[in-house]
């Protein structure tokens, strides 16, 4: 029975710790989806890059579904995601650069390129190998561009 009560306050510690940190971080949730939408983006490049770079064999299949997920997750982008205030700095793990709300307009611009990126990506992966290296390069420069004018450098 003791075992059960310390259990169970330990949990209610975690989970008070949990709700502290989201009242001291009104982004954390934010800034993790944020996270979250950039990971799965970049868990498909590198496997549309593994082969691009003939480190595995091109696969179709598992190029146009890598291809989908990628011009999926560009769909839903949007500036719901990078809420005022979100920026390095300011929230905990944000890499945002201010210029984001400074410069909304190009912000946008560079979000509707990547997704005209992604959704030619999407149809030059399913193509061949070739294809999808070109591709990936010109998907490569619509996450450049914007990495490069509104993302912190990780250090």
């Amino acid at each position: 029975m003791k075992t059960i009560t310390m259990l169970a306050a330990a949990l209610a510690v975690a989970g008070f710790a949990a709700f502290a940190q989201d009242a001291e971080d009104p982004f954390a949730d934010t800034v993790e989806m944020r996270h979250g939408l950039m990971l799965q983006m970049a868990t498909d490049l590198g496997t549309v890059g593994a082969m691009a770079k003939g480190e595995v064999a091109y696969d179709a299949a598992v190029a146009s579904k890598a291809a989908a997920n990628i011009a999926a997750v560009a769909s839903v982008i949007s500036m719901a995601q990078w809420p005022e205030g979100s920026q390095y700095g300011a929230a905990a793990d944000s890499y945002a650069l201010p210029a984001i709300w400074a410069t909304p307009d190009d912000f946008l611009t560079k979000i509707a390129d990547l997704n005209t990126a992604a959704a030619t990506f999407q149809v030059a992966a399913a193509t061949d190998v070739d294809a999808l290296k070109t591709g990936m390069g010109a998907l490569g420069g619509a996450c450049s561009a914007c990495h490069k004018a509104y993302r912190q450098p990780e250090e």
